[in-house]
């Protein structure tokens, strides 16, 4: 009965034995093959190391000469006829008018939306796992609860209103915001 164990547990340690010198081969052929492909290549450490974002610096004041070039003087003329936007966030509402799980759908309804309705803006708010589509910026319920009618009677007829955070944008002239900066 011995004997009957031990030729197949022979077999398998030649077997074994065979396997492993097989992989030990291929793996001297790898290293030989590498080295005949070109330099070792070095660790990323390396490279951070020796990094110095400022031999790159002549570059970008080589892009920056034509936006400089573009610029107007400015006069007193010119000054009088810009207007700046200034953004404030504030907390308010805003008219939601599609949810769904799926980013192409929420971009596709925004769109759809934006030809539609050219008065309010329209934004996708992503809230774990849905895009939401909403649009205005009101800052009471009852200015948004106004503009629900009108949306439903425009083919949204699942609106509804939801409290958000908003953006008001003030239009100012150029020169009161100088007036508004602190003097150093």
């Amino acid at each position: 009965m011995s004997e009957r164990l031990r030729t197949p547990a022979l077999f398998a340690a030649i077997v074994l034995l065979a396997s492993c010198a097989m992989h030990e081969q291929a793996r001297e052929e790898r290293r030989t093959d590498d080295s005949t492909e070109g330099p070792r290549r070095a660790p990323l450490s390396y490279y951070e190391a020796s990094f110095n974002p400022s031999d790159y610096d002549e570059e970008i004041e080589e892009a920056q000469k034509p936006r400089q070039q573009e610029r107007r003087p400015r006069t007193a003329e010119s000054d009088q006829d810009s207007v700046v936007v200034k953004m404030e966030v504030l907390q308010g509402f805003r008219i939601q008018i599609f949810a769904t799980p799926n980013i192409d759908e929420a971009n596709a309804m925004r769109i759809t939306a934006a030809q539609r309705i050219t008065e309010d803006s329209v934004y996708v708010v992503f809230d774990p796992p849905v895009y939401k589509v909403r649009l205005g910026d009101f800052r009471t319920r009852a200015d948004a609860n106004q503009r629900l009618g009108m949306l439903v009677q425009q083919g949204f007829p699942d609106a509804w209103v939801v409290s958000d955070r908003i953006i008001i944008r003030k239009f100012l002239p150029s020169h009161s915001l100088e007036l508004e900066r602190p003097e150093n």
